[in-house]
């Protein structure tokens, strides 16, 4: 991630998000599957830009998608589970 982004975006500087990264162990906070050829990217709240985490683009996007309701994604869980 370019490190100006982080900072600009993010308030977040290249060792901050070397810290997240190595919390996480590599691994996206949603699916936890390790990511060791691209970057993951910063989640955060849109509305107070606070850092939450990293995830691979997939689950960011599903997040994106869903903006953010938990409702709405336990809801898609639990469709799933009664297939």
């Amino acid at each position: 991630m370019n490190t100006r982004r982080l900072m600009k975006a993010y308030r977040l500087s290249a060792e901050d998000y070397q810290k997240i990264l190595d919390n996480q162990k590599g691994r996206c906070a949603g699916c936890d599957v390790h990511h060791s050829e691209r970057k993951l990217l910063v989640d955060h709240d849109h509305k107070t830009m606070r850092v939450r985490g990293l995830l691979c683009n997939d689950c960011n996007l599903t997040l994106g998608w869903s903006h953010d309701n938990p409702t709405l994604l336990r809801r898609l869980a639990s469709y799933l589970s009664s297939l």
